[in-house]
């Protein structure tokens, strides 16, 4: 009898020694967050979730979606009706989903480079730390504002993919771009949303034709997704969007109960020689950045009227409008504010000063350009910073709330400011460093509550929550509407990790392998339990 208790013991301790190294296998090979390494082939797992942290764009972001299956994630850009499969290093490429739906299948996190050929694409990959990645860039390099890209041009840590010599044949541009990629068959070029991105190593970005600054931004999650740095992309997308937030209830208050046609008043025009003058067009408050930004900061922007002027059209179908000076003045004598949003204001004033010495704005000095941050920033960097160009807008209009440190970082003053610059990259400490924008803290008049928008309607536009009420559906078969309890599972995630702080979280993770070790000792102590049962029999 005692032996066959003996054998029954040493069965279930065996047992247990294989639950234990189960338990164990299952530690190791479950990720806690995305992995920035290949896995080993051999210990593919189709069961586990190799993304733990995820992306789900805003709700007002029309042209992107993302979705998870485990080893693999489907990248959607509605615009262009293309989508990409991002799977993990070191997994099978996935063979349950057709492989003729989607344009591009690529391990990530990416290890190849990418190619950029628009600046917009530059400060998205710098926020992420990914100034290194961009190993190429096509077109002319005197539209490159950011210092540390300049830097690594100059050191041929990217090249340039340019012929100086004749900078508009579009023929050689083509042929020695399909020579580098010859050369780097892993590398990704980023292309603009007016490209086709056919290419067998294309990736289209289609951020700029997203309806509001927040969607656009929200383009980083894509990045992210690409460099499995998902969490920090959250993080990045959510800070911005609380500055945002709360500089829109600042304007709200500063400016509430004051009647739209009372507000303060404030032109979007520049000149075109030759042409005429350009003005704002907002029949609604999300057809343009300009018109998001003015009922943002609550300020009444002068809007070409229906009829007026004259529009050309530049071999496409879009149709550009202009007005005449007689016009000009007409719509925006009278307006307290004006940003000229190009950098010629020398040249158009010289040829106009009897027309333009009409305005109230001139008299008044109350003329802005887009050059706080020098010439060729503008275009670069302010989708990336949306948060502070907004704020610059309240600035100019009146209704921002500014601390002690704060200066307007993109409007200049034409008659008092001289044009800005940069301050040079810090090298090479900064080249591996994600790029942090010199923002100014958002100091909210209701301290102390939460910072949410007072008006979420889209209708009535004061930028918050706004949604667009239809379910947008990629190439995957998913419906946004499906993903609905994992996106808000996932932002509750993010919000309690902003309130945890860098201390909690540590604690948090202390928690989660005690757990797991509690789950360890349940095993051993059944174990225990059993063994000491069964030869008390």
């Amino acid at each position: 009898k005692t032996q066959h208790h003996n054998q029954v013991i040493m069965r279930l301790t065996v047992l247990s020694l294989l639950l234990l190294s189960s338990a164990l296998d299952a530690q190791q090979t479950q990720p806690t967050s995305n992995l920035q390494e290949c896995i080993d082939p051999s210990s593919f797992d189709a069961s586990i979730d190799y993304f733990p942290d995820k992306f789900y764009p805003h709700n007002t972001t029309d042209l992107l979606t993302v979705s998870y299956h485990n080893s693999y994630k489907i990248v959607n850009n509605l615009y262009t009706k293309k989508s990409y499969v991002l799977y993990q290093c070191g997994a099978p490429i996935p063979d349950d989903i057709p492989q003729d739906d989607h344009h591009l299948f690529i391990p990530v996190p990416h290890k190849g480079g990418i190619a950029i050929t628009e600046t917009p694409q530059i400060p998205p990959m710098e926020l992420l730390g990914k100034r290194s990645e961009m190993v190429a860039y096509i077109g002319d390099p005197k539209y490159v504002s950011s210092p540390c890209m300049i830097v690594n041009m100059d050191n041929d840590v990217t090249k340039l993919v340019f012929n100086p010599e004749d900078p508009r044949n579009n023929d050689w541009i083509a042929n020695a771009t399909r020579d580098w990629i010859t050369e780097n068959p892993e590398a990704i070029i980023f292309k603009g949303p007016m490209e086709a991105g056919d290419g067998n190593r294309e990736i289209v970005l289609a951020a700029s034709q997203e309806r509001t600054a927040v969607a656009t931004f929200d383009w980083l999650g894509m990045y992210g997704a690409l460099y499995n740095l998902e969490n920090m992309a959250n993080r990045i997308i959510k800070e911005t969007e609380d500055r945002y937030i709360c500089s829109a209830n600042n304007a709200a208050a500063l400016s509430g109960g004051i009647p739209e046609e009372d507000r303060v008043s404030i032109l979007w025009a520049s000149h075109f020689s030759g042409i005429g003058w350009s003005v704002a067009n907002c029949p609604t408050w999300d057809s343009a950045y300009y018109c998001e930004y003015a009922k943002h900061c609550g300020a009444n922007l002068l809007s070409r009227p229906e009829g007026m002027g004259f529009y050309k059209q530049y071999g496409g179908p879009t149709k550009y409008w202009y007005v005449n000076d007689t016009e000009m003045l007409e719509l925006g004598q009278e307006a307290d504010h004006w940003i000229y949003s190009k950098s010629d204001w020398d040249r158009i004033y010289g040829e106009k000063k009897e027309l333009l010495d009409q305005f109230k704005s001139v008299k008044n000095s109350r003329v802005f350009d887009t050059q706080g941050m020098g010439s060729t920033m503008w275009y670069e960097q302010r989708l990336a910073e949306y948060d502070v160009t907004a704020l610059d807008f309240c600035d100019v209009v009146g209704n921002a709330v500014r601390d002690d440190f704060y200066d307007n970082r993109w409007f200049r003053n034409l008659k008092s400011e001289p044009i800005g610059s940069l301050p040079a990259c810090n090298a090479p400490d900064e080249l591996n460093e994600p790029y942090v924008p010199p923002v100014p803290a958002c100091v909210s008049i209701n301290r102390g509550q939460e910072s949410t928008p007072d008006n979420t309607d889209p209708a009535d536009g004061l930028y918050g929550g706004a949604v667009k009420e239809e379910d947008k559906t990629g190439n995957d078969g998913i419906k946004k509407d499906d993903m609905k309890k994992d996106e808000e599972i996932e932002k509750e995630g993010m919000k309690k990790e902003d309130e945890t702080g860098e201390e909690d979280m540590e604690q948090k993770s202390d928690v989660e392998s005690s757990s797991v070790l509690l789950s360890l000792e349940a095993i051993l102590s059944i174990a225990i339990v059993l063994s000491v049962g069964l030869s008390g029999l």
